[in-house]
């Protein structure tokens, strides 16, 4: 496949039940994307692992041994990204967002600690597997100050070296409650080290709060992927976050594969 033509990099989930339903997905898939609950999977092309560790806070050596468990059975890794969670080292979630709980760790020391894990999880990785992390989105809880910031994500990854997994329905909701425009908040986030897209649609709840409900993209999200790509050529995977139906996600898929190649 050519670089300029994004693989579609679909996750591993509960959606593979049965052998026939995992297969019908890996047949409309380019490669899969491993989560932590699956890292004992065994299917082929496991070329993508997103990690839930978070570079910015402190990890123990377990967790460095559990880093280097993926880099030796994840034969086929490309890339691995992680999370930018929160600025509490042990928040509470509750209803879907994070509230405080533990310690608040300072900007400076989570861009301090970042600097400290990188150097370590590049010497695990090596140069052939790419690293990259991810924008979260924001609630109004203190839990996600200063960390879905778009000058805070772009000093981790620029301060690093390493790439950048856009996820647009994230981006959507942070902007929505940081009361930004959508547009000038994608602007200042690294787009330029841009390596992986996730899609999904966001909804709302019973109060009409905008929340991360990974929902069927619609025509809206797809066409605002299709510009992300033919503005950054330098995407290597999309990805389509929904889980609810098979059906669905397949016919997704085959809708993305038409119209990428197009």
């Amino acid at each position: 496949m050519e670089n300029n033509i994004p693989m579609l990099a679909t996750p591993i989930s509960h959606l593979f039940k049965s052998d026939e339903q995992a297969k019908l997905i890996i047949n409309h898939s380019d490669c899969l994307e491993c989560r932590d609950h699956g890292i004992d999977k065994n299917y082929e092309n496991q070329e993508v692992f997103h990690c839930e560790l978070q570079p910015i806070h402190h990890l123990t050596e377990d967790q460095f041994i559990y880093l280097k468990k993926i880099k030796e059975t994840k034969k086929d890794l490309k890339l691995i990204s992680f999370h930018l969670a929160s600025c509490f080292d042990d928040p509470k979630l509750e209803r879907g967002r994070f509230i405080p709980r533990g310690n608040k760790i300072s900007r400076n020391t989570l861009i301090k600690k970042a600097s400290e894990n990188f150097i370590r999880i590049k010497q695990i990785f090596g140069s052939s597997i790419q690293l990259a992390v991810e924008n979260n989105n924001h609630y109004k809880t203190e839990a996600y100050d200063y960390i879905t910031r778009p000058e805070f994500i772009s000093e981790i990854v620029e301060q690093n070296d390493i790439r950048f997994l856009f996820d647009i329905a994230h981006a959507r909701i942070s902007a929505v409650n940081q009361d930004v425009f959508f547009e000038d908040y994608i602007n200042k986030l690294p787009m330029d080290r841009l390596i992986q897209i996730h899609i999904s649609k966001p909804g709302y709840n019973n109060v009409g709060e905008i929340i991360d409900k990974h929902e069927l993209p619609t025509e809206e999200e797809i066409s605002e992927v299709l510009h992300l790509l033919e503005t950054h050529k330098e995407v290597r995977y999309l990805t389509v976050e929904y889980y609810r139906n098979t059906d669905e996600l397949v016919s997704l898929l085959q809708i993305l594969k038409q119209k990428i190649n197009a």
